[in-house]
């Protein structure tokens, strides 16, 4: 009986139905409105994996542009780049010891080897330790037993990167000499004399500079990675490694 006399007094009244339609217009806007942004939310994780996936193209295609710079020949018939990028996600890790590590859901199946070099969007993370089939896990910057070939890019004086144990968000690059021009804001990157990293990735910025002897500065380096919220990565195979370091091993030899 209700519900009749109220589609009565509607159906009749012009007042009425303009009024209880411009609130069910609202209500079923605000209805829409929630039910699209839950939509958006779950649709979050489908769109950052195709992001994850853009930026592996990308960097691929930057890798193979530069080769194609660098050996350019009219005779050439073809053009080997010297790495391959490979995503890969965070299963595990840690941040608050002096031997941090990371897991990653890649190993050995997925060609994961140990010394490949790891990063993420941000810059540098770490270098494969070791491998499962499944898995592999990850040495970080911010563990101690680590050295990285580190250069300033502005003007590519090379150093030896090491953590000091403490703070995570800092790492110290070091046995630069105190003659060179070093600023707060200056780009740390890898050098060309590591065989696992590209030259020229991101590790972090100049925080502060310290003569640590008469003849060297200690140069604190906020790091571009935050290691509290990593979750893709981009696992990085070096195609030439292999024949770089027998070479090298033959040379020392002789």
């Amino acid at each position: 009986m209700e519900a009749a006399s109220f589609f009565l007094i509607v159906e009749h009244n012009n007042y009425q139905r303009t009024v209880f339609f411009r609130h069910t217009a609202s209500v079923f806007n605000t209805i829409s409105s929630y039910t699209s942004d839950i939509r958006g939310y779950f649709s979050l994780k489908s769109e950052n994996e195709k992001l994850v996936e853009e930026n592996i193209n990308l960097k691929n295609k930057l890798i193979q542009f530069s080769a194609l710079q660098e050996h350019f020949h009219p005779d050439s018939i073809g053009v080997q780049t010297d790495y391959i990028y490979h995503k890969a996600k965070t299963v595990n890790s840690s941040f608050n010891k002096t031997k941090n590590y990371l897991t990653i859901n890649k190993g050995r199946h997925d060609g994961i080897v140990n010394e490949m070099g790891v990063c993420s969007k941000e810059g540098v993370i770490g270098i494969v330790k070791n491998t499962s089939n499944h898995f592999a896990s990850i040495i970080p910057l911010i563990n101690v037993n680590l050295k990285v070939s580190a250069k300033i890019k502005k003007n590519s004086y090379y150093g030896s990167l090491q953590w000091d144990g403490n703070d995570y968000r800092y790492t110290y690059l070091n046995d630069i000499p105190f003659h060179v021009d070093v600023v707060q804001g200056d780009s740390i990157v890898t050098t060309s004399y590591s065989d696992v990293f590209p030259e020229g990735e991101l590790i972090g910025f100049v925080e502060s500079v310290d003569r640590q002897t008469a003849n060297f500065l200690s140069i604190k380096v906020r790091l571009a990675t935050d290691f509290k919220k990593q979750s893709d990565v981009y696992v990085i195979e070096s195609l030439k490694r292999e024949e770089k370091r027998v070479l090298e091993r033959e040379s020392e030899d002789e």
